[in-house]
Order: C-alpha cells, then sequence, then structure tokens
C-alpha cells in the first residue's frame, strides 16, 4: 500500500515538472521571436542628418605648382682693357640702371681726350681761316686781280680743311667713348648677384674676364605648367593669386603675360609665365610657389557637403529624402573645397541630401530628417 502511493506521488510530480518547463520553453520561444519585430521598428525610425541642395555661386580655381625666375640675369665684362680703380658695389646691393659699378684706370684715356680735342681746335681755327680767305678771294676774282684757278685752289683747300675737321670730330669721339668705357656701369636695375674682380686687378676685354653679376628683382616671372585640358580656359591678363613657404601666411598676385604657343611633346602641358611686382626684394627668384588662376565660375552651382558623397567602384553616390523614404543618387561631382562639393549632376535644386547616418543606409528606407547643424 505504501509502495503503491510512492509510484503515485512521483507520476504526480513528473507531470507537474513536463507541465512547468513546457510554460518555461514558451517563455523563451517568445523572447527569441520578439528581437526581430524591435529591430524592425528601429529601421523605420532611423534617424538622418542632411541639408538642401541651394543654388551658390562658384568660383573656379585651377591650382599648380610653379617657380619665380628673373627676367634678366647678367654677367657684366669691361669694353676695355685695365687696372681696376675704384669698386663702387658690393654683393647685395641695390643698383639702378645706369648706375657706375667699377671704375678702371683712365689715365691714357684722359689724355688721348685731349689730345684730340687740341687737334679738333687746331681744324677748326685752320677752316676758319681758310673761310677768310675764300671770301677774300672772291672779291679779287669779281675784280679780275686774280684768275679762276687761283679762286679755285683756295676752295679745294677750304673743302678739306672741312674734311680735316669731320676726321678729327670723329676721333674726339671716340677717344671720349674710351674714356667712358673705364667705367662698368649696370644696363639694368637689380641687385649684385656676385663680385668676381677686385681693386687693383688687371682685367682684360669681354668675354675674357668677369667682373659683376646682376640680377634683376622687379618685376620677376612665376612660371608654371597647365594641363592642355585646362589650357583653353586661360586668358592673357588673367590675375592669379600665389604664396610661397617663405611668406606662408601672404598672399601675392600677378598677371598672365605669356601662354605658349606649343605643348610639352612629354607631359602635354602648356608653359604659362605671370609678371610679379616685387618692388621691396622680398620674393627671391627660384622660390616655387603655389599658384590659383581663376578659369570662370557658375553663379547657381548645387553645393553640398563633401561628407554627403558614398564612393563605389569608381561611382559616386549620395542619398535623398523623398516622402520620408531614401533615395540612392549616381551624381556627377564637380569643384571640391574647403570641405563642400559642387554637384554637377544627380541632384536637383531643393533635394533634401543626407550627410550623416547614411553608412547602412539602403534604398527605400523610411528615415527620419533632422537638419545638419553647420
Amino acid at each position: 500500500m505504501i509502495l503503491r502511493r510512492h509510484w503515485l506521488l512521483a507520476i504526480i510530480t513528473a507531470f507537474l515538472l513536463w507541465g512547468c518547463g513546457a510554460k518555461e520553453s514558451t517563455k523563451i520561444e517568445r523572447r527569441i521571436e520578439s528581437p526581430p519585430e524591435a529591430q524592425a521598428t528601429v529601421l523605420e525610425e532611423r534617424k538622418v542628418e542632411g541639408v538642401e541642395a541651394v543654388p551658390q555661386p562658384v568660383t573656379y580655381t585651377l591650382s599648380a605648382i610653379g617657380s619665380l625666375k628673373t627676367p634678366e640675369d647678367i654677367t657684366i665684362s669691361s669694353k676695355r682693357s685695365g687696372i681696376i680703380a675704384k669698386v663702387l658695389v658690393k654683393e647685395g646691393d641695390r643698383v639702378t640702371k645706369g648706375q657706375v659699378l667699377v671704375q678702371l684706370d683712365d689715365t691714357d684715356a684722359r689724355l688721348q681726350v685731349e689730345r684730340a680735342e687740341a687737334y679738333v681746335r687746331e681744324a677748326e681755327a685752320s677752316l676758319e681761316s681758310n673761310r677768310t680767305t675764300l671770301v677774300r678771294y672772291q672779291r679779287l676774282l669779281e675784280s679780275k686781280v686774280i684768275p679762276q684757278q687761283v679762286y679755285d685752289d683756295v676752295s679745294l683747300k677750304l673743302k678739306l680743311n672741312e674734311a680735316r675737321v669731320a676726321v678729327v670730330q670723329a676721333e674726339l669721339n671716340l677717344a671720349r667713348q674710351n674714356l667712358l668705357d673705364h667705367r662698368i656701369i649696370s644696363p639694368i636695375e637689380g641687385m649684385v648677384n656676385l663680385k668676381i674682380a677686385s681693386l687693383g686687378e688687371h682685367v682684360n676685354v669681354a668675354p675674357k674676364d668677369e667682373i659683376v653679376k646682376i640680377v634683376q628683382m622687379n618685376p620677376l616671372d612665376l612660371e608654371f605648367y597647365v594641363p592642355e585640358g585646362l589650357a583653353g580656359k586661360v586668358r592673357m591678363g588673367s590675375k592669379i593669386q600665389f604664396t610661397v613657404k617663405a611668406f606662408s601666411d601672404e598672399n601675392f598676385s600677378g598677371a598672365l603675360q605669356f601662354i605658349s604657343p606649343t605643348a610639352d611633346p612629354a607631359t602635354r602641358n602648356v608653359k604659362m609665365k605671370a609678371m610679379v611686382q616685387n618692388t621691396d626684394y622680398r620674393l627671391k627668384p627660384g622660390f616655387f610657389a603655389e599658384v590659383a588662376l581663376q578659369t570662370g565660375g557658375n553663379p547657381n552651382a548645387l553645393v553640398i557637403p563633401e561628407c554627403a558623397l558614398v564612393s563605389q567602384e569608381g561611382k559616386c553616390f549620395a542619398f535623398v529624402v523623398q516622402d520620408g523614404v531614401a533615395r540612392r543618387k549616381e551624381v556627377e561631382p564637380g569643384l571640391r573645397f574647403e570641405g563642400r562639393v559642387e554637384v554637377v549632376k544627380g541632384i536637383q535644386k531643393g533635394d533634401w541630401v543626407v550627410t550623416a547616418g547614411h553608412e547602412q543606409l539602403s534604398e527605400g528606407e523610411k528615415v527620419k530628417k533632422t537638419d545638419r547643424v553647420n
């Protein structure tokens, strides 16, 4: 009897445990099934940030790397042989056009000028005497005191005196020029880059001995190259902006004055030059320059933040929100500047473009818009 009761109690206990397990299993299954429903709710409420695409003016700028160069870099020699008597400049001095740089010993040259001047005075005195004689002989001829032959001889002598005066005057001019050539002057305005000869040194006629080197510093040429595809957008006289590392916080400007008629056959780039004013001589030939050249503009360009673009397989895409749904658009980007990009194709005026939250966004997904805070 007791044994039968134990078996009955065991059966009842097992039944109860099986019922509890079934209920617990049901609860567990319900917990597993609930997350997908919650996940669907979250996807329907995905929040994204964005901006409205509105027109704004854009200036197209071409960037290039250039180099500053001097239009003239001259090595000066002497026209005459001689000993250097004075050196009037030193390296780094600014010089003007026509300024005397070096003076050669000109003692002999001065004596030659004095002798030539004496010859001129002698010839002019003889000429004046013969002119007076000819006037007197003219009267005698008219009075038939002298024959025609005598008068003709005096007239011929006068002409020879006139030629003599011309010859000695030319010799005087040569002597004076020789004296001037003992002064070595600067043919340009610029700066002394190198002084080669020294005081007391004997120099020979150019081009054997070099004396000084002068570099033109104002204006300077800014030389740079533009790809052939963009060369057609550049115009003569266009204003350029550029910076150099020596004065990285400053912007300098110039005007385009030369566009090469040919392209480099190796690189297909077109050489261009701009003239740059450098009155304070701060810019130096040889400086590298980062050049910005305006090539036009668009007064009604659509510009969006660059972070709105998604690149995939060499193409650019952006998401726009239409009626609360994300739409994936292929776009053609244009000019990029300061974290923004011009959209040439794919976005329309007034489109609301997603800028944040689009990393995992899919076509047709429902979204909630939040204006981007700039």
